[in-house]
C-alpha cells in the first residue's frame, strides 16, 4: 500500500475508532438475536429487506457487516443471503463514499496544502482500487478507506466495481458460514466468530500501517 495515503488512511480510522468498542459488544447481541430468529424467524423477503437496510445504514451507525451477513446466510439460504448482504454493503460503502466527494474536500484543504493533495489524488488513483479491495473486510479500515478515497475524488467509475467484487466475495463467505453453521447447530459461535475475527485483523493491519508508516 501506499505510504502517502498510510497517514491519511489512520487518521480517519482513529475518528472512527470508537464504533469498534461498539462492534466487540455487539457480539453478544446478536448471537441472542440469532437463536431468536431461529426460533421464530421472519418471513423471508422481510429479513432480506432488513438485512439491506442495516447493512447500508454503516455510514451512520457501528453495523458489524460480518455477523448480519452471517445471519442472512442462515435464515436466507446462499444465494438470496449474499444478494442482500452484498446490496447492502455496497449501497453503504457508496453513501460514505459520495458524501465524502461532496464534503471532504473542503475538510481535506484545510489539513493539507494543494501540492500534497494533488500527490495524494494521484497516489490514490494509482493505488486506491487495491486499497478498497484489501480494506472492505475489515472494521473501521473499510469506511475510514471510503471516505479517504471520496474525499480523494476517486471517480466513481474505480470505485463502484471494486467495492461490488469485495463485497461479493465478503458476502458469500459470511453467507457460506451462516448456512452451514445453521446446518450443523453451531450459529452462536459463527456469529461470534465473525465478530472476533474481523476486528483481530483490524487491529492486526492498523498496527501493521502504523510501523510503515
Amino acid at each position: 500500500m501506499n505510504n502517502q495515503l498510510l497517514k491519511p488512511l489512520l487518521l480517519v480510522a482513529v475518528v472512527l475508532v470508537l464504533p469498534l468498542v461498539a462492534i466487540a459488544v455487539w457480539g453478544e447481541s446478536f448471537r441472542s438475536v440469532a437463536e431468536r430468529w431461529q426460533e421464530s424467524p421472519p418471513a423471508r423477503p422481510t429479513m432480506a429487506l432488513a438485512i439491506v437496510a442495516i447493512l447500508a445504514s454503516d455510514v451512520f451507525l457501528p453495523v458489524p457487516s460480518g455477523p448480519i451477513s452471517t445471519l442472512a446466510g442462515s435464515q436466507l439460504g446462499f444465494a438470496l443471503g449474499t444478494a442482500a448482504s452484498t446490496l447492502g454493503m455496497t449501497l453503504g460503502a457508496g453513501l460514505a463514499f459520495g458524501l465524502a466527494r461532496l464534503w471532504g474536500r473542503p475538510l481535506a484543504e484545510r489539513f493539507s496544502s494543494t501540492e500534497q493533495l494533488v500527490e495524494l489524488e494521484d497516489a490514490c488513483l494509482q493505488h486506491g482500487p487495491w486499497m478498497l479491495l484489501l480494506t472492505r473486510p475489515l472494521p473501521i479500515l473499510a469506511e475510514a478507506c471510503a471516505l479517504l478515497v471520496g474525499a480523494l475524488q476517486m471517480p466513481w467509475k474505480s470505485f463502484l466495481p471494486t467495492v461490488v467484487v469485495s463485497n461479493s466475495l465478503i458476502a458469500a463467505t459470511y453467507s457460506a458460514l451462516g448456512q452451514q453453521a445453521v446446518q450443523r447447530g453451531w450459529l452462536p459461535m459463527a456469529i461470534c466468530a465473525s465478530v472476533a475475527v474481523p476486528v483481530a485483523l483490524s487491529w492486526w493491519w492498523r498496527k501493521r500501517l502504523q510501523q510503515a508508516g
